[in-house]
């Protein structure tokens, strides 16, 4: 490929036997549209199975032995997400990690449209880029409403006026150097509020990239609602590591609504416990 950062796509998966060859071959689509031709240089693309139980894993190897841009990695047992992103990021080789859910699958033009803005503004560290379901929240917010590319600040994330989804393309040494932490499930806006304040800046482009499937019975989004112990446990988690890694800028900042949201959702935490 003729552009000068390699990037490293990540897919953790579980049990997406019905899905996961779509997702793979979305990327191989993506590098077609960008390169003319399947030159997969400065391109990989790093499955970690977490465990599956059904065909997911014999479905990726079948590509294995197809195309070789594609790193492949197996939990013997089920271990999380996280744990999943983390052994992907250590392996990877590229300067940037595109985070790509295995339920989910690049749009033709994904790497044409990363690469060139990556290209065009190398000074950032990390990337936004839309998915099909997050339109509607991207215009109805007056940070972003209108606007085709825009600078967004860790202020802007932490006092909560941006808190919804984007597709990541972030430098993997900032996510070597704040791994996901595994013991957590789900709520990984907690590490990504930790990226923005490392990079400080990141630049939003609003393009559509990726296409997302989120009304799957199975989706992890539905394991953030409060309804078992479990759930309870990690919503209370969540919130004890905002205070601990946000807090003193939360009152630097003068965020102190956001700071009081925070503590009340852990109060309620600790009452349905």
């Amino acid at each position: 490929m003729k552009n000068k950062v390699a990037f490293s796509i990540i897919t953790p998966v579980y049990n997406r036997a019905d899905c996961i060859g779509r997702c793979l071959d979305s990327v191989v689509e993506a590098v077609k549209k960008y390169a003319g031709v399947d030159d997969f240089t400065g391109i990989e693309h790093i499955i970690v199975d977490d465990g599956s139980s059904d065909e997911t894993a014999s479905i990726i190897e079948a590509y294995l032995y197809k195309y070789s841009h594609i790193k492949f990695i197996k939990f013997e047992s089920n271990k999380g997400t996280n744990a999943a992103r983390n052994a992907a990021i250590k392996i990877a080789s590229g300067e940037m990690c595109i985070i790509l859910d295995s339920d989910d699958y690049f749009c033709n033009t994904a790497l044409v449209d990363v690469i060139n803005v990556v290209e065009k503004e190398p000074e950032y560290r990390h990337y936004m880029f839309s998915s099909n379901d997050m339109q509607p929240f991207y215009s109805n917010n007056p940070y972003l409403t209108g606007c085709e590319q825009k600078v967004l600040t860790y202020p802007d994330f932490l006092s909560g006026n941006i808190n919804f989804d984007f597709i990541h393309v972030c430098s993997r040494k900032i996510l070597l150097q704040h791994p996901f932490d595994e013991n957590l499930r789900v709520y990984e806006g907690v590490f990504f509020l930790l990226f923005y304040k490392e990079a400080q800046k990141m630049l939003f482009t609003n393009k559509v990239i990726t296409i997302r499937e989120r009304n799957r019975e199975d989706s992890v989004s539905l394991e953030t609602i409060r309804t078992n112990i479990d759930v309870i446990k990690r919503s209370m988690k969540s919130n004890e590591l905002k205070l601990e890694y946000f807090q003193d800028d939360l009152i630097s900042l003068g965020m102190k609504e956001r700071l009081y949201a925070i503590r009340l959702s852990l109060l309620e935490n600790y009452v349905l416990m």
